[in-house]
């Protein structure tokens, strides 16, 4: 199992997706950020799936669009 570090910037960003959301719906920014982690558990247990992220071009780092 792969071990994710988030960045600062990474948990601000989401932080700001749900205050975004939950303008209109705390509801929904509740599940979105849940489908958020849930997608990030899926990159843990299977590091090698997604795309590498072209920003960095580095094998080790993966996204899922």
């Amino acid at each position: 199992m792969a071990q994710i570090e988030f960045t600062y910037q990474a948990l601000s960003d989401i932080d700001d997706i749900a205050m975004y959301i939950s303008h209109d719906s705390l509801h929904y920014a509740e599940l979105q950020v849940e489908k958020i982690f849930k997608r990030i558990e899926i990159l843990e247990q299977f590091p090698l799936i997604g795309r590498i992220v072209p920003e960095f071009n580095i094998k080790s780092i993966h996204e899922l669009i």
